[in-house]
């Protein structure tokens, strides 16, 4: 087994309930007869992630984008603001610790980060002190440190890869207070977002988070042809977090997009801890 495959073998099947195995659609109008049969279908069982159709195929998309915040935003930069005055007053309530401990704003990784938007326009500006970034398209990262980032010394790391293959550091080396993970986990297959989130869950602080802001589907799964990827349920995202071993902390609606997009939701989850006898 290859070092980039340890990630994604630590689950190696997902148990979905009845409720989840109807049909899906793609956007060219195919009809996927039920979750199984869909990643039967889209993945080919590589022994290579960066070879597997499923990723390489995203891969392919997303470097013919130009490393333009339109680009990131499906040339829908006007959403840009609004986007990022929800997700700061959420984060604002975790950091206020208005229901639960308060969230130190130390260390954050921004997952499918792209040219650095978000760690630019809201981490940034919500005082974190030490800030990653990860992303698999290189051209982007290149964007964010050369030109989005060039200024801002708190921005440490550039991790060029895809978050199936991210190994974090060690042991104690490295906590989050926030992983920041938007509109990337499409991309990602059921059993990998869930390794993903398993890890994650143990390299964050006392009082971190995880933060998951993504397109929800309205009644079932659809796989969009062009980017190669997938928009899940509510119902779907809520049981791969629940897989991962975490917990729903808040799910909050993005307001004020434009109504003929996809619902946008932030999930706030954490490590689920222990009963208590």
């Amino acid at each position: 087994m290859t070092e980039n495959n340890k990630a994604s073998s630590e689950v190696s099947t997902i148990n979905y309930p009845k409720k989840l195995l109807g049909q899906g659609l793609d956007s060219n109008g195919a009809v996927y007869e039920n979750l199984n049969e869909f990643w039967k279908a889209e993945l080919d069982g590589s022994e290579n992630k960066a070879e597997d159709k499923w990723y390489s195929l995203a891969d392919k998309y997303w470097k013919s984008v130009e490393p333009t915040v339109d680009g990131m935003l499906g040339g829908l930069s006007e959403i840009a603001d609004t986007d990022i005055l929800g997700s700061k007053s959420l984060l604002s309530e975790f950091i206020r610790g208005k229901s639960r401990k308060a969230m130190q704003t130390i260390n954050a990784l921004d997952c499918g980060a792209g040219i650095g938007r978000l760690t630019r326009d809201l981490l940034i500006p919500l005082g974190f002190k030490s800030i990653d970034l990860l992303e698999q398209n290189p051209i982007f990262l290149k964007e964010a440190q050369e030109k989005v980032l060039v200024d801002y010394k708190m921005v440490q790391n550039y991790y060029a890869m895809g978050m199936q293959d991210f190994q974090f550091p060690l042991g104690n080396q490295r906590l989050y207070d926030l992983i920041w993970i938007q509109w990337v986990i499409g991309h990602l297959s059921d059993v990998d977002l869930v390794a993903f989130l398993k890890r994650a869950s143990e390299h964050l602080t006392e009082s971190g988070i995880i933060c998951i802001k993504d397109n929800t589907a309205k009644k079932t799964f659809i796989m969009d042809k062009q980017d190669n990827s997938v928009t899940r349920t509510d119902m779907h995202i809520k049981l791969l977090i629940e897989e991962s071993g975490c917990v729903v902390l808040k799910s909050q609606l993005q307001t004020n997009f434009p109504k003929e997009l996809f619902p946008v939701v932030t999930y706030v989850i954490e490590k689920k801890k222990p009963q208590t006898k």
